[in-house]
């Protein structure tokens, strides 16, 4: 009984598991899901890999000025991680521009051919190289993933498809 008082008050605690109300994109073995609450945005991504999973957003279907947050889950341990791309093929992380991380609340898992991440970051943009997500805000979302944990291997999967938030 005391072990499922405990469980019960840390998933109130643990905001992921509150959420009840997010959008849903599923493209090529891949889904992105997110929520807009309190100045945040929850994301949960997952894909058929043991690589990485990214998203990125832009005003359009190009690379050049996407912001992009790749995700992995390396020996147990889960990392997301900004990334802006200045053009096809070359992203670097936000953070080699001086620019502090905005993702906050980090959980993933990866068991067999299948990883999945959990995090939040602000609506508001907090540099040039941050998009303002906001709420009801059309973006065009890529979404990608690659057999790899280092994150500039290739993808395997790449697409794009137009959102409103």
């Amino acid at each position: 009984m005391k072990t499922l008082i405990i469980c019960t008050a840390m998933l109130s605690v643990c905001q992921f598991h509150q959420k009840t109300n997010m959008k849903e994109i599923t493209k090529n073995n891949m889904t992105v899901k997110w929520e807009i609450e309190q100045g945040l945005i929850y994301f949960e991504m997952e894909a058929t890999t043991d690589g990485w999973v990214a998203v990125g957003f832009n005003e359009n279907s190009s690379l050049t000025g996407t912001y992009l947050i790749m995700g992995r889950v390396k020996d147990g341990k889960p990392e997301v991680v900004e990334h802006y791309t200045s053009k096809p093929g070359s992203y670097k992380p936000i953070n080699q521009y001086g620019i502090a991380s905005q993702i906050k609340i980090i959980s993933g898992t990866e068991a067999g051919n299948f990883t999945k991440l959990k995090f939040s970051i602000p609506v508001t943009a907090a540099s040039k190289y941050h998009k303002e997500l906001l709420t009801d805000s059309k973006w065009t979302l890529l979404m990608a993933y690659s057999l790899d944990d280092d994150f500039q291997h290739h993808s395997i999967m790449r697409t794009s498809v137009d959102i409103k938030l």
